[in-house]
């Protein structure tokens, strides 16, 4: 069953592997695999160097960089404010608009019969304003 899968010569038979196959195998396996495991190694000593080289400078200039750390958060943080204060005053806007657009329809409709919205309101809070000022 062994001699089914290595053959004993140099020559390729249809049943079993050659010794030139195992051989090239190998080189091939070689040709790749060596210069993968050098740029490995070359990455390795790199970032440790770097890592070496750094950590002094960061420890040194780490007052510097926390600074700069908090402005760039309170950028951040002002832009936030900035558009959440956009974004309601966008709301309050369009909120005011249609309320305006709806009192406007309701003064048009008031005449002698007014809507259900406007039953028991003033018209315009001025109006009530001056009204009860002016007695006095």
């Amino acid at each position: 069953m062994a001699d089914r899968y290595y053959n004993h010569g140099d020559h390729d038979s249809e049943q079993g592997i050659s010794r030139s196959m195992v051989v090239s195998s190998v080189i091939g396996a070689i040709t790749i695999s060596a210069p993968l495991l050098g740029m490995m190694g070359f990455s390795l000593l790199a970032s440790s160097t770097l890592l070496l080289v750094s950590s002094p400078l960061l420890l040194l200039f780490s007052p510097l960089i926390l600074g700069a750390a908090f402005v760039i958060l309170g950028a951040i943080t002002g832009f936030a404010v900035a558009s959440a204060s956009a974004v309601v005053g966008i709301a309050a806007v369009s909120w005011v608009a249609r309320e305006a657009r709806l009192k406007y329809k309701d003064m048009k409709k008031v005449g002698n019969n007014p809507s259900p919205r406007m039953k028991g309101k003033e018209l315009d809070y001025l109006d009530a304003h001056f009204a009860t000022t002016s007695k006095a």
